[in-house]
């Protein structure tokens, strides 16, 4: 590279952007700057704080199986000291990982929280992923268990040949059984539409590996080995982990953390700053036209590097340049799914556990197609530091939905009183132990698997070959990601900057190997 200081501009401050931007101005000396539309860094990373109780936006196990993002995380939160039993080493395939370091008293740190999700259906709670064992067949009945079991054992024999949608990449998992009373519903929710209208795709990216058998193989080993299921296993898929780290005050800790590093190290972080336009100069960006938020003003950034964390929609609707229409079509016609959480603050939760206990979960997962509510987060359970007074219950009601339409319009009133309303039909809460709420709307929180899905390698071809252009994260690359592997992208993407390497293939390949994919779909 040449010794003159170059400039790269960093499209959105979520993970994928403060990595690469940490990346590179500990390796390099560029002049740094990240525009990022919203008030604060994290993207759907961070922790919104609402009178000292902290939301999670969608919920963020921290898990991963690449040492590197492991490490990398410890770097800026340690692991609990009180956490070293569990986390000082462990075994897989005779490969110790060992952690980084361990936090110091009163520092800010990383917990090691035992996984607990359930679902809840039929006003019952049921082990996520579903446990083979006789309290599943209690709850769900004797002979609706072997209709699901005939269901399934069919379908080992006789699998839909080509998965053409989601649902048949279901079916082939779990048999039409259990699909329909377990997956159906709940994916509906979240895409808002049926599963045999989504890609198979989807599953891949996000269930991956997960069936039958390895459900069967997880519960049995679990049982015999339960150390070895540790949030960094390379034998467990993330669904099945039983542990995972967690940011003590909830995962925008950790990310501020990174934005601070990043300004000490020259890095420009520029909130409330929404990019409206792209210039360009023969096939390179030269300029990114900049919208402030705060004060209406617009300025003009010259640049020579442009790394993007924004939707492929829009970016590509931002461009100042001819685009072929077929290109056009293909981006003005992806799909986005978006997302809106209510926090309720109360007292205490009317669900216990079968022991009179409080609930223990992370998540619960919500199968009663009667309510438009996806899911609940219990925040005051995936730390006691995301509640402003201890022994309060504070919860989060999350629907999926789309900008606009009838849900993401209504009031937060509304909205409040709609969750409220739903968590006491199911029998989660009483009203009046209600003590307050809030709604936090999140645009553009999932890249669907539906649309002009199918024609996306039309868009990436078109957008490789703007040579100082570089897509990462989850929203930059349009793929369901964990933060992990958008963490993964910025990694390689700042790689190959630093390198002089011009393809971007090992960026586009992140969560395709092997590695996160634990059988080949034929």
């Amino acid at each position: 590279m040449s010794n003159k200081q170059l400039t790269v501009v960093i499209i959105g401050g979520g993970p994928a952007g403060l990595t690469a931007s940490y990346e590179l101005a500990k390796n390099c000396d560029m002049r740094i700057v990240i525009f990022e539309a919203d008030s604060q860094v994290g993207g759907i990373s961070k922790t919104v704080d609402y009178k000292g109780n902290k939301i999670d936006i969608g919920g963020h196990r921290f898990f991963s199986k690449s040492e590197w993002v492991l490490d990398w995380w410890q770097n800026f939160l340690p692991i609990s000291a009180d956490n070293s039993k569990l986390t000082t080493t462990y075994q897989n395939n005779q490969k110790t990982f060992k952690i980084s370091r361990s936090a110091k008293e009163g520092e800010p740190q990383m917990l090691v929280r035992p996984r607990k999700s359930r679902i809840y259906f039929d006003k019952k709670l049921f082990d996520y992923p579903l446990k083979l064992n006789f309290n599943t067949i209690r709850q769900i009945g004797f002979f609706r268990s072997i209709n699901m079991l005939i269901s399934l054992l069919y379908r080992k024999a006789i699998p839909v040949k080509q998965e053409k949608n989601l649902e048949d990449f279901f079916i082939n998992r779990f048999g039409e059984k259990l699909y329909r009373m377990f997956f159906r519903d709940y994916t509906r929710k979240v895409w808002g539409k049926p599963c045999d209208q989504i890609s198979a795709e989807w599953g891949r990216q996000r269930v991956k590996g997960l069936g039958i058998r390895k459900i069967l193989k997880h519960y049995i080993t679990s049982l015999l080995f339960p150390q070895r299921q540790a949030f960094g296993s390379k034998n467990t898929e993330q669904t099945l982990t039983e542990y995972f780290l967690y940011p003590q005050k909830g995962p925008g800790q950790l990310w501020e953390s990174v934005a601070e590093a990043c300004v000490k190290l020259n890095v420009e972080i520029n909130c409330c700053h929404k990019v409206q336009a792209i210039g360009f100069s023969k096939n390179k960006v030269s300029h990114v036209e900049i919208l402030n938020a705060k004060d209406q003003t617009t300025l003009t950034q010259e640049c020579d590097v442009v790394i993007s964390t924004m939707p492929v929609r829009s970016l590509i609707k931002s461009f100042q340049k001819e685009i072929p229409s077929h290109i056009e079509k293909v981006a003005h016609h992806l799909e986005y799914r978006d997302f809106l959480i209510v926090g309720i603050l109360l007292d205490d939760l009317k669900l216990k556990d079968k022991e009179g206990q409080p609930i223990r979960d992370n998540w619960l997962y919500i199968q009663d197609s009667s309510v438009q509510m996806g899911r609940m987060q219990l925040f005051h359970n995936w730390s006691s530091s995301m509640t402003a007074r201890e022994g309060d219950a504070w919860i989060g009601a999350e629907y999926f939905c789309q900008e606009g339409d009838e849900l993401w319009s209504k009031s937060d009133e509304e909205l409040i009183q709609l969750a409220v309303e739903e968590a006491a039909q199911l029998g989660i809460i009483e009203a009046g132990n209600v003590l307050d709420g809030v709604v936090v709307r999140m645009p553009k929180s999932y890249p669907s698997y539906v649309g002009s899905y199918q024609d996306f390698d039309i868009l990436k071809d078109f957008l490789n070959q703007i040579q100082n252009l570089w897509l990462i994260g989850r929203n930059g690359t349009h793929k369901y990601n964990n933060q992990d592997h958008s963490m993964l992208t910025a990694k390689e993407a700042v790689s190959n900057i630093l390198s002089g390497k011009a393809s971007k293939e090992n960026v586009w390949e992140v969560n395709t190997d092997q590695e996160y994919h634990e059988e080949n779909h034929r």
